[in-house]
């Protein structure tokens, strides 16, 4: 009876300090969208793309249009890696580091075509934008911006 009563203890103590139960796997949704942009000064800007391709004039400014190419989305666990379809069978490799720590955040590796591996820790719900030095065959570069959630309870 006093085993019983002491493993609810170090349940709760767990569940308390957002540890895992054994054999379950924090899984984190992943989603990566290709944006192409171009130099081109009447191109138009995706309604759908908007606030990255702000966040990327800021410092390239000579990228005028952008356009939503492709979007996947995948669950991954931590230390699981994946490649995400892009543009002209241009993929991009993401690796889960670690699931989401205590100040609700998480680590990747992302390796974009033509850049090596980027690792960082990322917040819920917001891209990650990244211009890659890929350009497609109609002269556009490629951007990569990376998403994760679910972000838990508050």
């Amino acid at each position: 009876m006093q085993l019983l009563g002491c493993n609810r203890w170090l349940l709760a103590i767990a569940l308390l300090l957002g540890l895992e139960r054994p054999g379950r796997a924090e899984e984190i949704r992943v989603t990566v969208v290709a944006i192409l942009a171009s130099t081109d000064p009447a191109a138009k800007v995706d309604p759908k793309v908007k606030h990255v391709a702000e966040e990327v004039q800021k410092r390239e400014p000579t990228l005028k249009g952008f356009r939503l190419a492709q979007t996947t989305s995948k669950p991954l666990k931590p230390g699981q890696k994946e490649n995400f379809p892009l543009v002209e069978n241009q993929v991009a490799v993401v690796e889960l580091q670690s699931g989401m720590d205590p100040e609700r955040r998480v680590s990747l590796t992302v390796t974009p075509p033509r850049l090596g591996p980027i690792t960082y820790r990322t917040c819920c719900s917001k891209f990650f934008p990244i211009v890659t030095g890929y350009k497609t065959q109609k002269d556009e570069r490629l951007i990569v911006a990376i998403m994760v959630r679910p972000c838990g309870e508050k």
